[in-house]
C-alpha cells in the first residue's frame, strides 16, 4: 500500500511506495507502522496550522517598550505620551484643534533643540469638474550632520480626516519621528543632515507634501525620504513602497532593520495604481526612499474612534524600530548615489529579509519550465499517459471555483448582520477574522473532499501534477508581467514540483514515515509565501476581496496535495466534515460578534442645513433600508424631535447624496461670510473680478459653486490657476486663509456676479449646542455620509449687494 493511499482507496501500481517486510520483524512491526500512518493525517493538519500561525502577519511584532528604556532606544511608551496630546480631538485643517496641534509640535521640536519653521502656502489639485485648494502649514525642522553627503527627510502628516481623532492616521507617524529624533540625539551625531517634515492637508489630497516638493528650497538637498503612514490601528508595520531603481535602498533596509516586513509585490502594485501617501510627490520628483505603513485593524481608519486607546502599542514600537535603525544606518552612509537596479525582496519571520537581483526571475522561470517538463517526462515514461494529470487539472479548477462561489455567497449573505457594512473605509466589517477563517475551512473541506473522491481512481502524483498546471502558468506569466512579485508564486510552485518528484521517483526507496515527512517539508515554502500574501491582500483589499482570497487559499492547498494526501487517514471523510463544521462554527461566532457595541459602533447620520435669511432650516439623516438602520433613525428622531417625513435634495448645500429624509429645523442666528470685491476690471468683452471670502463662524471648508449654464468662470483661487475652468462646477478651500480666500472670476462684460458660498462646519455643536449630536456609545457618525456637520448656504447676487460690497 502506498504511503499516500487510504486503506479504502484503490492502489496505484506506478505510485506504490514499497516497504519490504523483514522476516525478523513480522506482523508486529507492520501493525506498528500502520498505527503510525493513521496518525499522519492529524499530525499533518496540526503541522500545517502551526506553520500558518508562524508565517502569519500577526506574529513577529516587537513588544512595547516602557518609558524607562535607555535614552538611545525607541520607547513606545514615551511616544504614546506624545500621541495622547496630539490625538485629543479631531483636527482637520481650519479647526482650532488643528492650530493647537501644530503649536504643540513646534514646541516639541524646539525642546529637542531644533529651530522649526512653518511653511505657509496654497496648494491645490483638480479632478474632473471639481477643484480643491487648501492653505497648508507644514512644520519643518533640520538636524545638521557632521559632514553631510545629502539630506534624509522623515515625513508624516499631522492633520486628521474629518471627524477622526487621528491617533493611527497619522499620529503614529508623527510621534514615531519625534521619539526617533530624541533617541538619535542621545547618541553619536550622524554624518548626514536629517530633515523633519510634518505635513498638513494630506487627507485632502497630499496638499502639504505637494507644497513642500514644489516650493521649498530644501528639496534640492534631499537624497532619501522615509515616510511613516498608518491605515488602521494595528498589525505589523510594512515597508510598502520604494521609488524605481530600489536596489541600493533595499539592501540598506536588509542590513539595518531588525524587524523587516516587506514584499516586493507591494512595489509592483503601487507602480500600477494611484498612490495616496505623502511619499508619492517625492517619488514623482525622482527621490528615493522607503514608505512604511501599518494597515491592520482597518475598521478604525478615518473614524471618530481612531483613538490612542484603539491603537496597538506594539505597532507603534514596530514603527519606531524601523525608523530608528534605518535612520542610524543611512545617517552615516555616503548618499551620493542611492539608486541601483531593482531587486526582488521578501521577508520571512525569525529569519529576515531575502534579497536577490531581478535578473534571477527569468532564470527561476526557466528552471520551473525544466522541472515541469521533467515531471511530464516522468509521467510519459510511466506508460499511463496524461489523462490523469488533465483530470487533476480539472479537479483543481473545480475546487478553486467552488471556493470562489462560497465566498460570493458569504459576501451577499453577511451584510444583513452588519449595519456598518459600507460605512467603513479600511474594512468591510468591524471584525472580519472569523469570516476569513471560515473561508479557509471551506477551502480545506472542498479541496480535501474532491481529493478523497478522486483518489478512488487516480494517484496522488497525477492529481498533484495536474493541480500544478494553472499555478505554474501563473508563475511564468508573473515572471514576465510583474517580475518583482513573481516570487510569491515561483517558489511555492518549485516546492510543489519537487514534492511531486519525491512522490514519483524517490518514494519507492523511502520508508513510510520519511516519505510523509519530506512531503510535509515541501509545504513550508508554499506556506511561507501563500499565508502572508493572502493575509496582506485581505487586510489591504478588505473582505470584499473574499472570492479571490478563497481562490488563493485553494491554490495553496492544491500545491500541498502530496502532504495533504495523508489526511485521508484514518478516514477519508473526517477532514471535509470537520471543515464544514468549522465553517458553521466560525460563521456563528462572527455573526454573534457583529452586534453594535462601544468597540464596534453602528453608523448614524445627522446633518444640519441652513440658508442665510431663511425662516427655518433642515435636519437630514439616512433612509431606513432594513431593521438594522432603526437604532440610528430612532436616535436621530430623539435628537431632533421630528419624524423626518420630508425628502429633500441638499446638493445646493454641497451634500451630494440625492434626496434624503429631512425635517424642519430651527434657524440659527449667525454672521454671514465676509465677501469683498477686491478688484474689478474689464478688458474688451471680459470682466475679471477678484473677490475675497472669509467665514465668520470658523468653518473648516468653504465650497463655491455656480450654475454651469451661467457664463461665470472661476479661473483661480489664491492665485492658483484653475485648468479648464469651463468644465468646473464647484471648488472648495480648506484651512484658515491668510487672511481671506481670493476667488478670481471671469464673465462677460456687464454680467452680474452670481455664485454660492457654502460653509461646512465640522464642529456643529458650537452652533446647535453640545447635546445636538451626542450619541449612545453603540452609535458613531457615518463618515461616508459626511455626518455631524452644519452646512450654511450664502447666495451672493451682485444685483442686490454691489453697492455695499464695493464700499466695503
Amino acid at each position: 500500500m502506498s504511503d499516500y493511499e487510504s486503506p479504502d482507496l484503490a492502489s496505484d501500481e506506478n505510485l506504490t511506495i514499497r516497504e519490504e517486510q523483514s522476516p525478523d520483524h513480522g506482523m508486529g512491526m507492520t501493525d506498528e507502522r500502520g498505527a503510525r500512518k493513521r496518525w499522519h493525517g492529524v499530525t499533518t493538519l496540526t503541522l500545517i496550522f502551526a506553520m500558518c500561525w508562524f508565517f502569519s502577519t500577526r506574529t513577529g511584532q516587537p513588544p512595547p517598550v516602557s518609558a524607562n528604556a535607555p535614552d538611545t532606544e525607541f520607547s513606545s511608551a514615551r511616544a504614546m505620551s506624545i500621541l495622547v496630546e496630539i490625538a485629543r480631538q479631531a483636527h482637520p485643517p481650519g479647526s482650532p484643534e488643528h492650530e493647537r496641534v501644530r503649536g504643540y509640535l513646534v514646541d516639541r521640536l524646539t525642546t529637542l533643540g531644533l529651530n522649526p519653521e512653518v511653511q505657509i502656502s496654497t496648494s491645490s489639485f483638480q479632478r474632473g469638474t471639481m477643484a480643491r485648494t487648501a492653505t497648508v502649514r507644514n512644520v519643518i525642522a533640520r538636524l545638521p550632520g557632521t559632514a553631510s553627503t545629502g539630506a534624509i527627510v522623515m515625513t508624516a502628516h499631522y492633520d486628521s480626516r474629518g471627524l477622526a481623532v487621528g491617533a493611527g492616521d497619522d499620529g503614529t507617524g508623527v510621534v514615531t519621528i519625534l521619539e526617533t529624533l530624541r533617541a538619535i540625539q542621545a547618541g553619536p551625531p550622524l554624518r548626514n543632515d536629517v530633515m523633519v517634515l510634518l505635513t498638513d492637508a494630506e487627507e485632502l489630497g497630499l496638499l502639504g507634501a505637494k507644497a513642500f516638493v514644489n516650493e521649498h528650497p530644501w528639496m534640492e538637498e534631499i537624497q532619501l525620504v522615509l515616510s511613516f503612514e498608518m491605515r488602521g490601528g494595528g498589525g505589523p508595520v510594512i515597508m510598502v513602497e520604494t521609488a524605481d531603481d530600489n536596489g541600493w535602498i533595499i539592501e540598506a533596509l536588509q542590513v539595518s532593520d531588525q524587524y523587516p516586513f516587506a514584499n516586493a509585490m507591494s512595489y509592483e502594485v503601487y507602480r500600477r495604481m494611484p498612490n495616496d501617501t505623502d511619499f508619492t510627490p517625492f517619488k514623482e520628483a525622482g527621490k528615493q526612499g522607503l514608505n512604511f505603513a501599518a494597515i491592520d485593524k482597518g475598521h478604525v481608519y478615518h473614524q471618530q474612534y481612531d483613538t490612542p486607546e484603539n491603537l496597538s502599542e506594539s505597532t507603534l514600537q514596530h514603527h519606531g524600530l524601523h525608523a530608528l535603525h534605518v535612520l542610524r544606518y543611512l545617517g552615516d552612509q555616503d548618499l551620493t548615489n542611492v539608486n541601483a537596479p531593482d531587486v526582488v525582496y521578501f521577508s520571512v519571520p525569525a529569519i529576515g529579509l531575502f534579497v536577490y537581483p531581478a535578473t534571477w526571475v527569468t532564470r527561476i522561470s526557466a528552471g520551473l519550465i525544466i522541472l515541469f517538463l521533467l515531471a511530464l517526462l516522468a509521467v510519459h515514461r510511466s506508460g499511463i499517459g496524461f489523462s490523469g494529470v488533465l483530470i487533476g487539472t480539472g479537479i483543481s479548477i473545480v475546487g478553486a471555483a467552488l471556493s470562489f462561489g462560497f465566498a460570493l455567497l458569504l459576501l451577499s449573505w453577511l451584510p444583513r448582520f452588519h449595519p456598518e457594512a459600507g460605512s467603513l473605509q479600511g474594512s468591510l466589517y468591524h471584525s472580519e477574522g472569523w469570516y476569513v477563517i471560515a473561508l479557509v475551512a471551506a477551502a480545506v473541506a472542498i479541496v480535501t473532499g474532491l481529493h478523497a473522491l478522486a483518489r478512488k481512481w487516480l494517484s496522488v502524483r497525477d492529481l498533484a501534477l495536474g493541480a500544478l498546471i494553472v499555478p505554474f502558468a501563473g508563475a511564468i506569466w508573473l515572471g514576465y508581467t510583474a517580475p518583482l512579485a513573481a516570487m510569491n508564486l515561483q517558489w511555492p510552485v518549485a516546492a510543489a514540483l519537487m514534492s511531486v518528484f519525491w512522490v514519483t521517483v524517490l518514494g519507492e526507496r523511502a520508508t513510510g514515515t520519511l516519505s510523509w515527512f519530506v512531503a510535509v517539508l515541501f509545504v513550508v515554502p508554499v506556506l511561507t509565501f501563500i499565508v502572508p500574501v493572502t493575509e496582506l491582500l485581505w487586510i489591504a483589499m478588505t473582505f470584499e476581496f473574499a472570492p479571490w482570497l478563497a481562490v488563493l487559499m485553494a491554490i495553496g492547498l492544491h500545491l500541498s496535495l502530496p502532504a495533504l494526501d495523508s489526511v485521508l487517514r484514518p478516514h477519508s471523510w473526517w477532514v471535509p466534515v470537520g471543515g464544514v463544521i468549522a465553517v458553521g462554527a466560525t460563521l456563528g461566532v462572527g455573526i454573534l460578534a457583529s452586534r453594535p457595541t462601544a468597540e464596534r459602533p453602528a453608523p448614524s447620520t445627522l446633518v444640519y442645513a441652513y440658508e442665510y435669511g431663511a425662516p427655518e432650516a433642515l435636519w437630514a439623516t439616512d433612509p431606513v433600508v432594513d431593521t438594522m438602520d432603526l437604532p440610528a433613525r430612532e436616535w436621530a428622531v430623539q435628537r431632533t424631535g421630528t419624524a423626518f417625513g420630508l425628502m429633500r435634495d441638499l446638493s445646493a448645500f454641497g451634500y451630494d447624496f440625492g434626496e434624503v429624509p429631512s425635517a424642519v429645523a430651527p434657524a440659527v442666528d449667525v454672521l454671514e461670510p465676509v465677501v469683498m470685491i477686491e478688484n474689478d476690471t474689464i478688458v474688451g468683452d471680459v470682466r475679471r473680478v477678484i473677490i475675497g471670502v472669509r467665514s465668520q463662524i470658523g468653518s473648516e471648508r468653504l465650497r463655491f459653486q455656480y450654475d454651469p449654464a451661467d457664463d461665470t468662470r472661476l479661473v483661480s483661487i489664491n492665485g492658483t490657476v484653475i485648468n479648464n475652468p469651463e468644465e468646473l462646477t464647484w471648488a472648495d478651500h480648506w484651512g484658515t486663509p491668510e487672511p481671506m480666500v481670493y476667488l478670481e472670476l471671469e464673465m462677460p462684460a456687464g454680467h452680474p456676479i452670481s455664485f454660492d458660498i457654502i460653509e461646512h462646519l465640522l464642529r456643529p455643536e458650537e452652533l446647535l449646542g453640545s447635546e445636538a449630536f451626542s450619541r449612545p456609545e453603540y452609535l458613531a457618525p457615518d463618515i461616508i455620509r459626511e455626518s455631524d456637520r452644519a452646512m450654511l448656504l450664502y447666495r451672493f447676487r451682485e444685483s442686490q449687494q454691489t453697492t455695499e460690497a464695493t464700499s466695503r
